[in-house]
């Protein structure tokens, strides 16, 4: 009965505390400094998709944020909250999330303010429910210990999970206590325990707590430094590190704890409310008590804060630190743009800036001249005229311009100058000396020796609107002015750059000298002049250069410009590369690094300034910002890269490793994100699907891909991610899925197909075979019937016309007489004409013979020729066939006939040989047909001009051959006989044209 009173009093005391922290009004917190601010806040409330009530946060080893809040458990990737939702049917007992811890093993522990505590793990949940050994009332804490158990402290006492089974710490622990505040497991791994009014601690390997002495108060937190030191917070005592000194009263009541990497302290405060920042925490000597001083910053409601009433603090694997409230999230990170904030600073006129080795940054707002350090600005003298615009410092001699006047800065206050003219003054330089260089409006260009004035350029230097003045290293002056121009006044003589010279940046507003040249800055981007040229320079981004007020080339190289969409840095092996390409590369510093403001514009002198210290100060419309290039910040933590889901249409999965996508899927959308959460929209991706891409995609920022037109298959999706810093991802994300394929995607569906071309190929092939066979025959009996006509015209005129004429020539001779030489010579042309008669009757039988008429055995057929011209067996003859023919078409048969007849025709008739030899052979697919004979030969001028002048044999036995698609060689010497030589392909078809589709053949006169 006691242990329920207890129980219900705890409860009483959270409720009144709860009731306090929402409606007691705050105590005056000390004013924020308004020193340089070294973290970047970045806030998401509920309008951002933050949920309210934020109780716990937590980390886990791959570095998702994860919110434990009042109306459940949430993670967070930088760029999306997502609830988490527990299964069906094994959901949590209460969404009412107190308490939170990642633990080495990747589980994630959940604490609850009913009591009872959760285990994510692997995507599965288990249940703790409250009982006599788990924690029945309000979880303040989870911690995890060397040996991997888990400790609670609860409004219902402290508990301990060793892996098999819970237990509540008693009197046989040295625990007498029935509530616990607070537990922390320190660097040697002993438990310290925060319980009633003191504090407790379980070394290793002990079995038993033990009593420190140290008092403390109601609801205490603890801390240990990265020295050791344990640090305590109560509502007592306050803030103090061990060992505590007795009935010391610090300020700060701290509900949770944490350390950034600079060492300093971030706490929540449950007196005051909101969020303090201690800064420097290992300056402090132990035993110390935090007091009013200490306080570097309290962040509240009423300077940014969503809301007083914050809880957790959690410092992350990237070093920022994250606050979680009753309406938002925040996160504080280390940046290295610094920020000098000051009401004092005009947000609506210029002001001026530069670095003096006498007197320290100064700048200027209005009529005041400030000194300014690291924390404030100090006035130091008011001009008596019109605001300060511009300052320059050179040396020992600091001058300031007013709008109307130019003055000395001393010790004593601000000293005119008397300088001569009237009108405004406008853009300054130095003249690398102890003097300056300013133009006067209306008026022209001045130098001031630290003496005199001097007049400069009048009447070839434009008097009336300069915007930006330099002294180039050979003393020459570079002026700029609206509309893109510039004037580069050298050796008495001005030159003018413009549009007509490809200037194209605006009102020039910076110039500054580089080893290559002059660059200038104007209101729409950069460019460089360079041995009288202009040339333009982009980036990658167009705007990127947009509004330029300010350039400055550090001793290093590296270049530095200030515009309106944030401070540019390039490299000064980018620089190299970028001026002679004319396409910049660098890092922009933008609001996301903490810039206030953008750049300050309508200025006449550089709005960047370096000082003492090589830091960079740069002017914006919203304060200072201040830059130190030797700390950049650089974050060594690589992200993980994680696949949240496969999408096809509207159907999103979620991730499903190993599905298999039904056929016919051919779009679909793959989400994956980073943990990367110091600068997450900076996060770069790469990804590519094996199967598909053959090199890594870069997305850019962009954390969604998308394929089309996908084919059936087996595919891996693979992503990787950089942070801000080019970081790469050491592992890799994977999912694997496949697409089944549809009926008309199958191997057999293409096997079927190429079969079913195969015999449509197979089909029209013979058809085309019928049909050039028929058109064969058609031509061949059309060629006999016309050689029919042929025989029979020469037989019955040209013939019986012939015979004729050899009468009266027989009759005619008849009448002279036999001595008679005329006679004579009549006879022989009788002889003659007999001859050409008897060729005749043969050529015309030659005609009647039809293609049928020719055998199908060639090499018989031409020994029957053989026979029929060897007259008494005058030649050696002999048909020698080495191979057996394949089938020939009748007139491919007939056209090899007829040129085998007309070669034994020569040389039986014309070569006086002694032998001839007829040899057919296969040979690689051809059929080869040899006529050789050792006869007299004829010359090549025969065989060039295709034969001699009125025989046609050589030409037709040439034009028979090209007919069939066959190759003819011929080869002869005077008194080396004669070879002829045809080459048959076994597939040999007619010339196009004459009998079907040919293959053309040529003639050769010469053996291979």
């Amino acid at each position: 009965m006691s242990s329920v009173i207890a129980t219900a009093r705890r409860w009483a005391t959270l409720s009144c505390l709860t009731c306090v922290l929402l409606l007691v009004h705050t105590e005056p917190a000390a004013a924020a400094s308004s020193g340089l601010a070294a973290y970047h806040r970045s806030t998401w409330s509920q309008q951002d998709g933050a949920p309210p009530d934020i109780w716990a946060l937590a980390q886990d080893p791959g570095g998702t944020l994860w919110l434990g809040t009042g109306i459940g458990l949430y993670r967070f990737d930088g760029i999306h909250f997502e609830r988490y939702n527990a299964p069906q049917g094994n959901g949590f007992a209460s969404s009412n999330i107190t308490a939170l811890l990642a633990d080495s093993r990747g589980r994630l522990w959940i604490g609850f303010y009913p009591g009872g505590i959760s285990v994510l793990e692997a995507g599965g949940l288990k249940h703790y429910p409250p009982s006599p050994v788990v924690p029945a009332g309000l979880v303040m804490r989870i911690a995890e210990d060397r040996a991997g158990h888990i400790w609670v402290p609860s409004f219902t006492g402290l508990y301990r999970f060793d892996g098999d089974r819970w237990q509540r710490a008693g009197a046989g622990m040295g625990f007498p206590y029935r509530y616990a505040d607070d537990v922390l497991v320190d660097a040697k791994g002993t438990v310290w325990v925060a319980a009633g009014d003191t504090l407790l601690k379980l070394p290793p390997g002990a079995a038993r707590f033990e009593q420190t002495g140290v008092a403390t108060g109601a609801y205490t937190s603890l801390l240990e430094a990265p020295d050791g030191t344990l640090w305590i917070s109560d509502g007592t005592y306050g803030t103090r590190s061990m060992p505590s000194q007795p009935r010391a009263f610090g300020v700060g009541h701290f509900a949770s704890m944490r350390l950034d990497r600079n060492g300093a302290l971030w706490g929540t405060d449950r007196r005051r409310g909101g969020l303090a920042r201690i800064a420097g925490l290992d300056r402090l000597p132990a035993g110390y008590v935090l007091g009013e001083q200490d306080i570097a910053e309290t962040i509240q409601r009423r300077n940014g804060l969503a809301s007083d009433r914050a809880v957790p603090v959690l410092a992350d694997r990237e070093g920022n630190i994250w606050v979680g409230t009753n309406m938002g999230l925040h996160r504080f990170r280390p940046s290295s743009v610094q920020v000098l904030q000051d009401e004092r600073l005009s947000q609506s006129g210029v002001y001026g800036m530069a670095f003096s080795p006498t007197h320290g940054l100064l700048v200027s707002s209005g009529r005041q001249l400030y000194g300014v350090t690291d924390r404030d600005l100090t006035l130091l003298a008011s001009s008596v005229g019109r605001g300060i615009y511009a300052i320059h410092a050179a040396g020992p001699r600091t001058y300031v311009f007013a709008w109307n006047d130019a003055y000395e800065y001393a010790a004593k206050g601000l000293h005119a100058l008397a300088m001569p003219g009237t009108g405004n003054l406008g853009a300054v330089a130095g003249d690398g000396a102890g003097g300056f260089f300013v133009m006067r409006e209306g008026q022209g260009l001045f130098h001031y020796d630290g003496k005199t004035w001097t007049g400069i350029g009048a009447g070839a230097i434009p008097p009336h609107g300069a915007t930006s003045l330099l002294r180039g290293p050979d003393g020459s002056l570079w002026i700029g002015y609206n509309g893109s121009r510039i004037v580069h006044w050298h050796d008495g003589a001005a030159r003018v750059f413009g549009a007509k010279e490809g200037l194209d940046i605006g009102t020039v507003s910076a110039l500054e000298n580089v080893e290559e040249g002059v660059l200038a800055g104007g209101e729409s981007g950069v460019a460089l002049l360079r041995d009288g040229q202009v040339r333009p320079l982009r980036t990658t981004d167009r705007n990127r250069l947009s509004g330029i007020t300010g350039l400055l080339r550090r001793p290093g190289g590296d270049l530095w410009m200030n515009g309106v969409n944030g401070i540019f840095h390039v490299s000064a092996g980018e620089l190299g590369k970028g001026l002679e390409g004319g396409r910049l590369d660098g890092r922009l510093y933008d609001t996301a690094d903490g810039m206030p403001g953008i750049a300050q514009q309508s200025t006449l002198m550089s709005t960047i300034v370096t000082d003492g210290a090589g830091r960079l100060w740069f002017s914006t419309n919203q304060g200072l910002a201040m830059i130190d290039p030797a700390k950049p910040f650089h974050n060594p933590v690589a992200p993980t890269v994680g696949i949240r889901g496969l999408a096809i249409g509207e159907v999103d999965y979620g991730r499903v490793d190993g599905k298999a996508l039904q056929a016919g899927t051919r779009d679909i959308r793959i989400r994956y994100a980073a943990s990367s959460l110091a600068y997450p929209e900076r996060v770069r991706f790469r990804y590519r699907l094996d199967g598909l891409d053959a090199e890594w995609q870069d997305a850019g920022h962009r954390r969604v891909a998308y394929y089309t037109n996908l084919g059936p298959g087996k595919y891996r999706f693979r992503a990787q991610a950089a942070n801000e810093s080019g970081v790469w991802s050491t592992g890799e994300a994977t999912m694997a899925f496949s697409i089944a394929p549809r009926f008309t995607q199958t191997w057999w569906f293409f096997a079927l197909c190429a079969t079913a071309a195969a015999a449509l190929v197979y089909f029209v092939h013979k058809l085309r075979l019928r049909r050039m066979s028929r058109r064969m025959r058609m031509r061949f009996e059309e060629r006999h019937r016309e050689r029919e006509r042929i025989a029979r015209d020469l037989h019955d005129t040209l013939l019986q016309s012939f015979h004729g004429l050899l009468l009266r020539f027989q009759a005619v001779a008849n009448l002279l007489g036999r001595e008679d030489p005329i006679r004579a010579s009549l006879e022989q042309v009788m002889d003659r004409g007999e001859q050409a008669l008897v060729e005749g009757r043969e050529r015309v039988q030659s005609l009647r013979q039809a293609e049928a008429s020719v055998p199908d055995d060639l090499p018989q057929a031409f020994a029957s020729i053989g026979r029929e011209l060897n007259h008494e067996d005058a030649v050696d003859f002999s048909v020698v066939s080495k191979d057996t023919l394949p089938p020939l078409d009748a007139v491919i048969r007939d056209e090899i006939y007829w040129i085998g007849r007309e070669a034994l025709g020569n040389a039986f008739r014309h070569s006086e040989a002694d032998r001839i030899d007829v040899e057919v052979s296969v040979t690689n697919g051809n059929i080869r047909f040899r006529f050789s004979d050792d006869g007299r030969g004829f010359s090549e001028d025969v065989l060039r001009s295709g034969g001699r002048d009125g025989h046609w044999g050589l030409r037709g036995m040439r034009e028979r051959a090209i007919d069939i698609g066959a190759e003819l060689r011929i080869y002869s010497r005077p008194g080396s006989g004669t070879h002829v030589e045809l080459l048959v392909p076994s597939r040999s078809r007619l010339r196009k044209g004459h009998e079907g589709p040919a293959h053309r053949g040529a003639s050769r006169e010469a053996l291979p």
